[in-house]
């Protein structure tokens, strides 16, 4: 990786870091070292007593960012730093690619449908709910209606 590389990602968790520390104040948020590459996500709540330390965040910032690719690295970084990762219903890690394409405003977020229906149920109360815009690969949402017609094709 080019030092070029580094620090536009340096900059970019710095900028993730401060935006979560901004929606979260006074719960610390850290950046992981280099060295903690794995053992840590990239940017991470270190309160270990703070729901939000269940969040397994993985960044790219990116001309073609692949951010399934990394929402797969957080998913086996998390296998590969607990022996029996627990679902996250249970207390486990929840995977989550944190992404930005260069030279465009937005940053997304990419996760499991699995982990944001847990996610948003856990609100019950807020601005969550049925009128929430998800945003999908249409790909995936076409998976999800074809699943959903078969089903009621079946009753």
């Amino acid at each position: 990786m080019s030092k070029m590389q580094r620090t536009k990602g340096k900059v970019f968790e710095r900028a993730v870091a401060n935006l979560l520390r901004k929606a979260f104040p006074g719960v610390t948020v850290r950046r992981a070292s280099q060295a903690e590459r794995a053992a840590n996500p990239d940017v991470f709540f270190a309160d270990s007593v703070c729901p939000l330390s269940q969040l397994w965040c993985e960044l790219t910032d990116s001309i073609n960012p692949n951010p399934v690719k990394k929402l797969e690295q957080a998913e086996r970084d998390i296998r590969a730093r607990f022996t029996t990762p627990a679902d996250f219903r249970y207390g486990g890690s929840i995977p989550v690619c944190i992404w930005h394409r260069l030279r465009e405003r937005t940053i997304y977020a990419t996760l499991r449908l699995s982990a944001l229906e847990y996610l948003a149920t856990q609100a019950q109360t807020g601005p969550f709910g049925a009128n929430t815009p998800v945003t999908m690969d249409v790909e995936d949402f076409l998976r999800i209606v074809a699943a959903h017609h078969n089903a009621r094709q079946k009753t």
